[in-house]
């Protein structure tokens, strides 16, 4: 049974994973941060003692670092301990060889400022070695009921449709503020549009939920919209817009 584990990082899923497993009683002894400040904060939060990589003691260590620099971390991290990371588009076969080497993703958005319910994150596993899958997975299982083990391939592209689905749609609501804020429009008026766009999906499929005038094939107000935007923005409204007519070009309305 997992007891006490290492962390490398202090950002967003550093943070939520270290106050979940300390929550769940797995003990996060010792915490490897680049950014020291950082480092001693987070560790004074989770009860762990903040040290050099190389003085990682032998027990499971998750990294939690960016996806440029997982390579370059796992290579200082001494060869006997068992080593996990949180990415969802790194595969296990472009990093170093170890013996024990896993993956640990939580197919979730993380922001510090933010508390996660880690019951309802899904968790990706992968890892060439029987015994370490084992010890994964008896891990998430401690924070979450929904834990699958997956190939490097299925993650790169479950990952390429949570960006689709989150780093999109956010920046694309971060758009609909600007237009609001530029005409001192309040924001407000848009969430209940928002929630039911997503409370749909609940029952239906996008494919069919999908309304408004590119659906509809309606190019007077297609054409209002685009003269009235500029710049990038102009571009994403038109580029998107071809999308929709395309998925629905043979659609008999």
């Amino acid at each position: 049974m997992i007891q006490s584990i290492s962390i490398i990082g202090s950002g967003n899923v550093a943070t939520q994973l270290g106050k979940s497993l300390v929550e769940n009683d797995i003990v996060v002894s010792h915490l490897h941060s680049r950014d020291s400040t950082r480092a001693e904060a987070l560790a004074n939060i989770l009860g762990a003692t903040v040290c050099p990589i190389d003085s990682l003691p032998n027990q499971l260590t998750i990294v939690c670092v960016s996806d440029d620099a997982i390579s370059e971390v796992i290579n200082q991290i001494p060869q006997n301990i068992p080593v996990v990371y949180t990415s969802g588009s790194v595969g296990i076969d472009e990093l170093p060889q170890r013996n024990q080497l896993g993956v640990f993703y939580p197919l979730q958005t993380m922001s510090k400022s933010v508390k996660v319910d880690m019951q309802e994150v899904p968790f990706l596993l992968e890892s060439k070695s029987e015994i370490l899958l084992e010890t994964v997975q008896e891990l998430a299982a401690n924070l979450s009921p929904n834990c699958y083990v997956v190939s490097s391939e299925q993650r790169r592209k479950i990952h390429m449709a949570a960006v689709w689905i989150n780093n999109f749609t956010n920046h694309i609501v971060y758009q609909a503020q600007k237009i609001t804020q530029e005409q001192d429009l309040d924001y407000q008026l848009l969430l209940p549009l928002l929630k039911e766009t997503l409370q749909k999906l609940d029952n239906q499929s996008a494919f069919d939920a999908q309304t408004g005038p590119a659906r509809r094939g309606d190019q007077k107000t297609i054409d209002k919209h685009l003269d009235s935007q500029s710049g990038t923005a102009k571009e994403l409204y038109a580029l998107l817009t071809k999308s929709i007519k395309e998925t629905y070009k043979n659609e008999k309305l």
